[in-house]
């Protein structure tokens, strides 16, 4: 499984919403994102406290996707096509066993509106039919429950429990993980 985005980075556009790169033309929005401790509670990072943090976020992201490391998309509203409202994308990829973990933050103002759920659709297909990952996988605090009921609605089971297993730096405490994983139906494995 090998990917080239860097030239030709995907837009996946969806009824409301688009996703697309990331770029430091929307570091006042991710800024925003990033330090409000509200939508960060479940993020296991550090709170951005300049635009500064953010800009090497952006750039350590840049170099991850080089890599195939890593697939980050800005959340938009189509009206509002700079304007990022979340961050969406697949943070860790086992290439060899076709499977991706999924991550996602979107800014507390915009929880319970549907967007973290039209946008996790979007990323579920192209993770699926563009990327050919046979597994997709949350990791998700057991108190999460929006995130949970998120998955779950998007069809994701629970798989496994670790405790203690990361260590969040807003926290300052070790957290449990869920992890939740959804099947691709139609795999196809390529060579």
């Amino acid at each position: 499984m090998e990917f080239n985005f860097n030239s030709n980075y995907p837009i996946l556009e969806g009824e409301r919403l688009i996703l697309k790169r990331i770029t430091k033309e929307h570091v006042d929005s991710l800024f925003i994102i990033r330090s409000d401790p509200k939508s960060m509670n479940y993020v296991p990072r550090p709170l951005a406290k300049t635009k500064e943090d953010v800009i090497e976020w952006i750039e350590q992201s840049d170099k991850l996707t080089e890599s195939n490391d890593l697939v980050n998309f800005g959340v938009f509203l189509k009206e509002s096509p700079n304007v990022a409202i979340g961050i969406m994308g697949f943070v860790r990829m086992n290439k060899s066993n076709y499977r991706g973990e999924i991550g996602y933050v979107a800014h507390s103002i915009h929880h319970r509106k549907g967007y973290t759920f039209e946008s996790l659709k979007l990323l579920i297909d192209f993770g699926f039919n563009v990327m050919n990952f046979h597994t997709i996988e949350a990791c998700i605090e057991p108190s999460n429950e929006p995130s949970i009921n998120l998955v779950e609605k998007a069809g994701f089971n629970l798989e496994a429990q670790f405790k203690e297993n990361f260590f969040n730096p807003i926290l300052k405490e070790f957290k449990d993980t869920n992890v939740y994983c959804k099947i691709n139906p139609n795999h196809i494995k390529k060579e």
